[in-house]
């Protein structure tokens, strides 16, 4: 084989691979799309959970820095 055809091989080579990854991106954004329309109606559910977990964390992360503030403020004392 030549340089040449082996360079044409090699340039069918990354165009075929190319188009593969292409076509696999494509689909997969048509799939995302797909799934953003039918699980739509669903979001408000979702949506809740996600606004619950947070306000439990702040609570907890406020609880520990006041034991936090009440141990320094205890120690300064002592």
């Amino acid at each position: 084989m030549s340089n040449a055809e082996l360079l044409m091989a090699g340039v069918k080579l990354m165009v075929c691979g190319m188009g593969i990854v292409f076509v696999f991106l494509v689909i997969m954004i048509g799939a995302m799309n797909l799934l953003r329309v039918v699980l739509a109606p669903f979001a408000d559910a979702l949506d809740g959970k996600k606004a619950a977990a947070p306000a439990a964390k702040q609570t907890d992360d406020l609880a520990v820095v006041a034991a936090a503030v009440a141990a320094v403020d205890l120690e300064r004392k002592n």
